[in-house]
């Protein structure tokens, strides 16, 4: 929502899931020359062709923002990255400005990594017409000790939401899900399904379990395959220790705590509070009004859990939300 929200801005050139789409090899080469960065940027990521496949039999993952009928001309080769979700939403013609990155980035001399980063973000901006970039990635905690590293002046906006909300969101969310069920045949089998585009399935996996898997993938019985969700508020309390002890020890005047309900309750002023974070230059009026009509009301989920399940899943997330307690 916020990406979307800070792309309509005039100004904001908002990156969208650009280092969760080169993870794992975003940070691995430093310092890097332009042909070697390009193929950080462009070489594809084998769980990205893995859900390709599952999109062709109708699983719908909306971070996947490349036409789903082009995409297939991707499904053996695998999709560059930054198609895959970055660059879609930044123009209608996103094979192109993949092409034109692509010659600017060859170009480029060695250097440290973090500056060749910046060399395509400022790119980006120019080619665009805007003059301030963001990246926002999803579940990004993890990343705040590269970041903070590789970009020592940078600014952080932690967007966060109520955890019980967030386990109920996340158990529907299919990249979830394939996280879940993954670790899960991993620890029976040895071997995960979605994380290669191919994938060998075992002799004694149950009858139940079979549309689960990319060569015979069933999209409904993945969506009502039974998950725990308290090992999701489990996660989650732990992926926000971590990142609240990481951003701790940055500035304060470099982190901005969000809080999503308060985005839902008060949006205009909550925009307008992050943009005048990010800089004060950036302040729109008609933009603020544009992007708080598009935010909606999103009523608590998991209020509505049986009582045995909700329990489990607040004892699970109370240790971070009592972390998060300060900012809400």
């Amino acid at each position: 929502m916020l990406s979307d929200l800070l792309s309509l801005h005039p100004d904001i050139l908002s990156l969208s899931e650009l280092f969760n789409a080169l993870h794992p090899l975003g940070f691995q080469k430093d310092p890097v020359d332009g042909p070697t960065f390009w193929s950080v940027l462009s070489e594809p990521r084998p769980r990205h062709t893995a859900w390709l496949r599952l999109m062709e039999r109708g699983l719908v993952i909306d971070e996947f923002r490349y036409p789903v009928a082009s995409a297939l001309r991707f499904r053996d080769t695998g999709i560059p990255p930054l198609l895959a979700m970055t660059l879609p939403p930044l123009t209608d013609h996103p094979d192109a400005l993949h092409d034109e990155l692509g010659m600017f980035v060859q170009s480029l001399p060695q250097d440290r990594v973090h500056r060749q980063y910046l060399r395509v973000f400022q790119w980006l901006c120019t080619r665009l017409g805007r003059r301030f970039w963001c990246e926002r990635s999803g579940a990004s905690l993890g990343l705040v000790h590269p970041l903070s590293h590789f970009f020592p002046d940078a600014k952080f906006i932690h967007v966060f939401r109520d955890g019980r909300e967030f386990a109920v969101s996340a158990s529907r969310f299919p990249l979830m899900r394939m996280g879940m069920i993954s670790a899960m045949f991993k620890r029976k089998f040895g071997s995960a399904p979605y994380l290669a585009p191919a994938y060998e399935v075992p002799e004694d996996l149950p009858p139940e379990w079979r549309g689960l898997v990319p060569e015979s993938f069933d999209v409904e019985v993945f969506q009502n395959f039974a998950l725990p969700i308290e090992p999701i508020g489990s996660a989650w309390s732990e992926m926000i220790a971590v990142g609240l002890s990481l951003l701790e020890k940055l500035p304060a005047e470099r982190v901005l705590h969000v809080r999503y309900e308060s985005m839902l309750e008060a949006p205009h002023a909550e925009l307008q509070r992050i943009v005048r974070f990010m800089d004060p230059g950036l302040d729109n009026p008609a933009w603020l009004i544009q992007a708080a009509g598009r935010v909606r009301k999103n009523p608590p989920k998991w209020v509505s859990l049986p009582d045995e399940e909700r329990a489990r899943l607040e004892s699970a997330c109370a240790p971070g939300m009592a972390l998060l307690r300060r900012f809400s």
